[in-house]
């Protein structure tokens, strides 16, 4: 081979490797950003679900509170035995 046909070879080779390196680094760029972005929006739901979490023990609290499943049941229209219930004409 000629010295100079050497150097060309050596040359591309390197222009090569830098450019693939150049793609490299912004692949990894841009899977880094993609990341951040999934993290902020995984960060949101796990608040929601904390304070999803958050309602349901208070609710779970008052399960045993005889004046709180009263509420709830005539919230559901429930009425007791003894009651009567006066539906509105229509």
């Amino acid at each position: 081979m000629k010295p100079g046909l050497v150097g060309r070879v050596l040359y591309t080779l390197f222009a090569l490797g830098a450019a693939h390196l150049l793609l490299l680094a912004g692949v990894e760029a841009q899977r880094g950003w993609a990341l951040r972005a999934e993290l902020g929006i995984v960060s949101g739901q796990v608040e929601a679900l904390r304070a999803e979490v958050h309602a349901l023990k208070d609710e779970l609290a008052h399960a045993e509170d005889p004046a709180y499943l009263e509420a709830r049941a005539r919230a559901l229209g429930y009425v007791h035995p003894d009651e009567v219930l006066h539906a509105p004409p229509r």
